[in-house]
């Protein structure tokens, strides 16, 4: 009987020590599975002899203890754990700046991810926030959650992009697209400092509304900003000037011409370093005064139309421009969302600026656009009077004055209306403006730690052979010589 268990034994070695090599000579994950399964039922089975034998009961108290005592410490490893970053750059370290502001954290922190599991993106995730949280996991929290298996978050938390996370602190909260420390402990940031940043939305000309909640209106627009920390009111400027506590004004479409001691109080708040976002929409009957003003400054609004073949192709009305590149600026830095603006002009700056005055065109329309400049006629191009795209539609500037000012300039006023802030990227856009021209677009700059390359090029045969050498051949050397000395002892 024993020798045939022992032949039996012997044989599953043998089959097993084929199938691990086969396995991975071959790349055949079965044959390997298989020689797994052959090895534990010939192990079982010496086992269960040496226990019937009662010379093996010790050791199998023994083995049982061990794995025992093992499974307890994994879990207590994996319980209660502590990173060490070994590398030389520090790669997997969070930076000292982040490390303090999350050491003094006031108020908790959530953080809820969107990615699919067992993917690339869920996992540099889970590694970025459990760093985070690791640092001080009573006041950071987080999860992640693959909207595919719980598309009840879709109604929850609105149109959420997949690897993107959405942050928490009390009511307030923004989202991150591009999820890096960087932009994740900015996040924190925002969220976090004080409220009291005020923002005004210019009436009084037929502007949108923050107060309506139609299609039309501005209502998602104040509920973000808000998110954001800011104070968001609609004032009138022919009651007064703009409060000395405002941060930025925003003037959404006035349907209206401005009268002469709104463009002057208008120039008083930007003079003395406050910031205006103009969103002027293509009309039949064009404004005078602001455009006027803002040639002052180098931009010019000539009151076209941009028509865009491009944004036919994406199933949309050729006169809905479609922006997919942006020019480099702190707004459009690593943005990488699509825009649209339905119904928008062009905006243009002269070359050179006026002096005192510094700015670049952040958003264009494809090379497949055109502005017309005859408002209602056909929207096929006439080289006589029509401008060849790509087109600007929106530029920022920077203004000498008493301080700094900053303006933005839109084109189009209703691609963050309520029917589109929530679109692709356009209410991230916008959000990036306000940001900017609140002068926080710089809130803390985190240079990405990588390692510095350390390079060998192996074939795929040499890299097979190398680990075959040192994974099966190596260790199988001294699992033989092992067995031929425990053979000679019992036997010889």
């Amino acid at each position: 009987m024993k020798k045939r268990i022992n032949l039996i034994i012997w044989t599953a070695a043998i089959i097993l020590l084929l199938a691990i090599n086969l396995g991975f000579l071959l790349g055949n994950n079965l044959i390997f599975y298989a020689g797994l399964l052959i090895a534990a039922i010939g192990f079982i089975t010496y086992a269960v002899i040496k226990i019937v034998d009662a010379m093996g009961i010790n050791l199998f108290a023994t083995v049982i203890l061990g794995l025992a005592i093992v499974g307890v410490l994994n879990y207590g490893f994996a319980k209660f754990h502590k990173r060490i970053d070994l590398t030389k750059e520090k790669v997997y370290s969070l930076s000292p700046q982040t490390v303090k502001i999350l050491k003094n954290l006031k108020d908790k922190v959530n953080v809820i991810g969107f990615a699919e599991e067992r993917s690339d993106a869920r996992n540099k995730m889970e590694n970025l926030l459990e760093q985070y949280r690791d640092i001080n996991s009573s006041k950071f929290s987080y999860k992640i959650i693959d909207p595919y298996k719980s598309p009840e978050v879709i109604a929850k938390y609105g149109n959420i992009h997949l690897n993107t996370v959405l942050v928490e602190v009390g009511k307030r909260k923004t989202k991150v697209e591009d999820l890096t420390e960087e932009n994740l402990t900015n996040a924190i940031i925002k969220l976090t400092k004080e409220a009291g940043q005020k923002i005004f939305f210019i009436k009084g000309h037929g502007e949108g509304s923050i107060e309506d909640f139609g299609k039309n209106g501005l209502s998602k627009v104040a509920e973000d900003l808000r998110n954001l920390g800011y104070e968001v009111r609609e004032i009138s400027l022919v009651e007064g000037d703009v409060p000395e506590t405002a941060k930025i004004i925003v003037i959404p479409g006035p349907k209206t011409d401005y009268t002469d001691i709104e463009i002057t109080r208008i120039d008083k708040f930007l003079r003395s370093g406050g910031s205006v976002i103009f969103m002027i929409d293509p009309l039949q009957k064009p404004l005078e005064k602001i455009p006027s003003y803002l040639k002052k400054f180098g931009v010019e609004l000539k009151n076209t139309v941009v028509v865009d073949m491009f944004g036919q192709i994406l199933g949309a009305n050729v006169l809905v421009p479609v922006a997919t590149s942006y020019k480099y600026h702190e707004i459009t830095k690593d943005f990488k969302l699509m825009t649209f603006y339905p119904l928008a002009q062009g905006v243009f700056l002269a070359n050179p600026l006026p002096k005192g005055v510094t700015g670049t065109e952040i958003v264009e329309s494809s090379p497949k656009s055109w502005a017309k400049t005859k408002l209602g006629g056909k929207a096929d191009f006439d080289p006589a009077t029509d401008i060849r795209g790509p087109i600007s539609l929106a530029v920022a500037l920077e203004v000498e004055g008493k301080q700094k000012g900053r303006i933005v300039v839109f084109g189009d006023s209703d691609f963050i209306k309520n029917a589109y802030f929530d679109q692709q990227g356009n209410g991230n856009l916008f959000e990036n403006a306000v940001n900017w021209c609140a002068k926080e677009e710089n809130l803390i700059a985190i240079k990405p730690r990588t390692f510095k390359p350390t390079t060998l090029v192996l074939t795929a045969n040499q890299q097979r052979l190398l680990g075959f050498i040192s994974l099966i051949l190596i260790p199988e050397i001294f699992l033989i010589l092992g067995i031929l000395v425990w053979v000679r002892r019992r036997w010889l």
